[in-house]
């Protein structure tokens, strides 16, 4: 239990989220390992996987090593998504139902690999959440587009792919 503790957004969660507001730590723990639940759909919660997730966090948040910490320590084999997802709730203008469909799709994307079952979290993630079809497939072909655009990016500045 995070014992009232919460998590302070960065500048950068303002510009990129509209992170506006501290984020309860209990809420976030549930928030990330319902994300670790959904890339590791598949069964393995791959590193790369976990490691874009504590890049992302590192950049969003002024002090996330406890944060962290704690979700080196969640059980996300045993988690129930469900139970995960009714516990989030959040005070600022975002939305996090598709914020956290988003971060679920490039957490699941990004060893290479979006697996059918990562995929099947991520639509059973959406149902839960009340978030239609269209508007995962919308999120979906964001990440890809995003994977794409960072490639050129690279090719364009002579950097290795």
């Amino acid at each position: 239990m995070s014992g009232g503790k919460s998590l302070q957004p960065t500048k950068y969660a303002e510009h990129r989220y509209n992170l506006t507001a501290p984020i309860d730590f209990d809420v976030a723990v549930k928030y990330g390992g319902a994300l670790m639940a959904i890339a590791g759909a598949d069964g393995e919660l791959a590193e790369k996987e976990f490691q874009w997730y504590i890049d992302e966090q590192e950049i969003l948040l002024v002090d996330s090593a406890e944060y962290i910490e704690a979700l080196r320590k969640f059980d996300w084999k045993n988690a129930n998504i469900e139970e995960l997802l009714s516990g989030i709730k959040y005070d600022f203008p975002l939305n996090f139902r598709r914020s956290m469909l988003y971060q679920a799709i490039k957490m699941s994307r990004a060893d290479g690999v979006y697996q059918e079952k990562e995929k099947a979290a991520v639509a059973k993630a959406a149902e839960i959440l009340g978030i239609e079809r269209s508007i995962v497939i919308s999120i979906e072909s964001l990440a890809e587009m995003e994977d794409a655009s960072e490639r050129l990016r690279l090719a364009l500045f002579e950097t290795e792919v």
